[in-house]
């Protein structure tokens, strides 16, 4: 086994402002409807790319899909005429070549066969939030499931993931992986600094020959406002050819650790640039940055 540890200073993500965050998400969502499979936002622009296929908006069982199109493509078809509620006129559907939910299903098409699913299996804002989702393209596929306890008051999220790549060494063409963060542990180390019992954060990736282990410990930096996070990266390797994966890790463990600390490094400049932008925002102001008012029309 190889251990590989790094520590970084991150601009601070309060949960107050977290949980607004996500508050100003569901609200939008929840305000959103569907029509003839068209996802519609509150002011009633259409959400470009997205489509409901199957089942009831939000609801258990909803499949929304999202395709590449073709760059020359426009996403209308002949016998669908699509038009913005916004500017006071009428969406007028198709009545034939539609699926079940309704809109054509020539309206949609993938470039290069890039799709993805996404499943609603639970939307309770007061419980849990289950989202399901699959991934394809020309190189691979993808499946995932994420699950957020007690959106309203995040408390745990929950990630599971697994992958099929094409055109790569076998070994490594099944990667998977999970994650864990405990909301109330993490905070309670980072901005109190006292040890909770279990790590708040945890990663793990597997592959055909090596298995990868992340902790993430955060505690209230030192110098400044932020927090002082560190993270224990524990490799080893796995299945037939686990005598030479190790021999592999112990040889180039110091370039490893390099690389290790160059990507954390690199991870906490652009988080330490972005993030303080996004928490200076307020509710209303994310909001406008998620849904900005329409252009207006200048047209007579």
């Amino acid at each position: 086994m190889v251990r590989l540890a790094h520590t970084v200073v991150l601009a601070p993500v309060p949960r107050p402002w977290l949980v607004d965050a996500l508050g100003v998400l569901m609200d939008l969502a929840e305000s959103s409807r569907t029509e003839a499979g068209y996802v519609l936002l509150p002011d009633g622009r259409e959400l470009p790319d997205l489509r409901l296929v199957e089942g009831r908006h939000l609801r258990p069982g909803a499949v929304y899909e999202s395709v590449a199109k073709d760059a020359g493509d426009t996403g209308d078809t002949d016998d669908t005429e699509r038009t913005d509620r916004t500017h006071g006129t009428e969406r007028t559907d198709p009545t034939d070549g539609t699926s079940d939910t309704g809109y054509a299903e020539g309206d949609v098409r993938a470039a290069a066969g890039e799709t993805v699913r996404v499943t609603v299996e639970e939307w309770r804002r007061t419980r849990a939030l289950r989202l399901a989702v699959a991934a394809s393209a020309p190189d691979g596929v993808l499946s995932a499931h994420a699950v957020l306890r007690g959106p309203d008051r995040p408390d745990l999220v929950e990630l599971t993931g697994r992958a099929r790549i094409e055109n790569v060494w076998s070994a490594l063409s099944r990667p998977s992986g999970d994650a864990v963060l405990r909301c109330e542990d993490w905070w309670t180390a980072a901005d109190r600094g006292r040890p909770a019992r279990k790590a708040p954060l945890r990663v793990r990736l597997t592959c055909g020959i090596a298995r990868a282990e992340l902790v993430v410990l955060p505690r209230p930096a030192r110098e400044n406002d932020g927090w002082e996070v560190r993270v224990t990266a524990r490799l080893r390797g796995r299945g037939p050819l686990r005598p030479v994966t190790a021999l592999a890790l112990r040889l180039f463990r110091r370039p490893l650790a390099r690389a290790w600390g160059r990507g954390l490094d690199d991870f906490a400049a652009q988080w330490n640039t972005e993030v303080p932008q996004l928490t200076a925002l307020g509710p209303e102001d994310l909001r406008r940055e998620i849904l900005p008012e329409p252009e207006p029309d200048l047209e007579p």
